[in-house]
């Protein structure tokens, strides 16, 4: 837990007791919320990140029940994000978005705790647990906000989700194909096929696919895989590689 989430834990007439911080302090500490909102945003937007964050959890912490105090949780959030600490990010932004159900700024948090997740995410080969989560919300972003002027660019997330989970996957046939374990592959490339589009796949995998399905005498679906990577626009290597595949089942 961040300081910043023991001060909320701590309702002020309890803030003696021990355990609970002291309250945020600032030099020349504004008196009016708004100018406290407007001093801070300002602070982010010219990259004074750790200005701004301490700018926000005052006014989180001496404001409590405004819609500013609101807004600063949600600037906060954004504040981290804008100085790619996503993992930080996302535990402000799940904040507000339990906190302030009613916040004006909702749909922004939502689709800013999925980018977060993704991008705190380790590489492809290790755990996918946070790129998983991200799907997970940006599907649920999707389904509460059709009409997002974010639509565009959460459905582009979605897809790079995709792309990761499938290199993933690519991994694990691509070790089974290479050790001539066809029926392992393919439980892996089968898996793929029914969830990342065909278009997006390495024209090698999609070679090996096919080969696959020759090796466990699905000749009827290899075929029309190697028809589209023969007729296709993929590359020359592999266009070669799937016509002599082809010509093999005549």
């Amino acid at each position: 837990m961040t300081s910043r989430l023991r001060w909320l834990a701590c309702i002020p007439l309890l803030a003696s007791v021990a355990g609970c911080p002291k309250r945020a302090q600032l030099p020349a500490a504004p008196q009016d919320a708004q100018q406290a909102i407007d001093e801070a945003t300002a602070s982010s937007e010219a990259k004074r990140y750790r200005q701004a964050e301490d700018q926000f959890t005052f006014i989180i912490f001496n404001f409590p029940g405004s819609r500013q105090a609101s807004d600063a949780q949600y600037y906060l959030a954004d504040t981290y994000f804008r100085n790619k600490d996503y993992l930080q990010a996302q535990n402000e932004f799940d904040f507000y978005l339990k906190s302030f159900p009613n916040g004006r700024f909702q749909e922004e948090a939502t689709y800013k705790l999925a980018v977060s997740y993704l991008r705190s995410a380790p590489g492809y080969v290790r755990d996918q647990a946070r790129a998983l989560k991200a799907r997970e919300i940006m599907t649920q972003f999707l389904e509460t906000y059709p009409e997002s002027p974010l639509r565009g660019e959460a459905e582009q997330l979605l897809g790079d989700i995709a792309e990761r989970l499938a290199l993933r996957e690519f991994d694990a046939a691509r070790i089974y194909y290479t050790s001539g374990e066809y029926k392992s592959a393919l439980v892996y490339y089968n898996y793929i096929d029914v969830t990342y589009p065909a278009e997006r796949w390495p024209g090698i995998e999609r070679y090996r696919f096919a080969v696959s399905l020759l090796e466990t005498a699905d000749t009827a679906k290899a075929r029309a895989v190697l028809s589209e990577l023969v007729t296709g626009s993929g590359e020359p290597a592999v266009k070669k590689l799937a016509r002599a595949a082809l010509a093999r089942t005549d």
